[in-house]
């Protein structure tokens, strides 16, 4: 059975979703329904109040409040348990608005890490920062997709401060194919996005298939398809950050072509460059 990749809620601000998880309908039966999938953005939880179980890449995670957890981008996951007093926030988030340095460290988080306590140093100004987003998202205000956004990026720093501080290690068993995946996402950047999956192949030491194959048993994506989604999160974010037209992006990022990269992105992400821009400005 092929496993269902979901897509983020429409009603996302700037690639920017929030709500309340006691408000989400996380009852046993809607968590039957939901079952087991990927997602193709960042989910991250702060829980204030009760438990959940979640398994992730088939291992159980546990939470408890106050807790956070992070779900990254195509994992393989499902809820399991939230118990009826759970509270919190849940946040969806467009990979794009997620700073560089903050994926790497969400990168390399162990399954069994991607869940953190939330100590005394942190809570207080945590608990505001996200409170504050869930209101600024909920509310009609001027400028809203600018103040979520930048409320969000503050929030996400949070979180790694939170994960950089943990330094308890937690052996986890990983096979090969997710070794080199691993690998190989680290080897991924916006030099060598535009290089052929042989050049990664021959980087790790390894035939062209076999890369192929790892890549794909641990996302269900291919090795091509995660060079152009690094290609496509550039982009994404000179279009969103940034005044620079098609064109300019387009040789930034190593296209002599302009054109040739507007027809590239509309058929990954379903639409041209400058409607995504729209899309995500007020």
């Amino acid at each position: 059975m092929k496993i269902p990749v979901y897509n983020q809620s429409s009603e996302a601000v700037g690639g920017i979703y929030i709500a309340e998880l006691s408000l989400l309908g996380v009852d046993s039966e809607s968590i039957n329904k939901l079952g087991t999938h990927r997602d193709d953005f960042y989910i991250l939880f702060v829980l204030t109040k009760g438990k959940m179980i979640m398994e992730c890449d088939m291992i159980e995670v546990k939470a408890s409040a106050l807790s956070i957890a992070i779900v990254k981008p195509f994992q393989i996951h499902a809820p399991k348990m939230v118990s009826p007093d759970a509270a919190g926030y849940y946040i969806s988030v467009a990979p794009f608005l997620i700073p560089n340095d903050c994926a790497a460290v969400f990168q390399h988080l162990k399954i069994v890490d991607q869940v953190n306590k939330i100590d005394k140093l942190h809570k207080h100004d945590l608990l505001q920062n996200v409170a504050l987003l869930h209101r600024s998202f909920e509310d009609t205000i001027l400028n809203k997709t600018a103040i979520v956004n930048g409320l969000f990026n503050a929030l996400v720093y949070r979180f790694v401060n939170i994960y950089s501080a943990s330094n308890t290690p937690v052996l986890e068993l990983k096979n090969q194919s997710m070794v080199i995946y691993s690998n190989f996402k680290q080897l991924i950047s916006d030099a060598t996005f535009l290089e052929s999956p042989s050049f990664f192949a021959k980087k790790l030491n390894i035939t062209t298939s076999h890369l192929n194959y790892c890549v794909n048993a641990s996302t269900g994506k291919s090795v091509t398809y995660w060079l152009q989604n690094a290609m496509i999160l550039e982009a994404q974010r000179f279009l969103y950050y940034t005044e620079y037209d098609v064109k300019e992006i387009a040789f930034m990022l190593g296209y002599e072509d302009h054109t040739y990269f507007s027809r590239l992105f509309k058929k990954i992400t379903g639409e041209t460059p400058l409607v995504f821009r729209l899309k995500f400005r007020e």
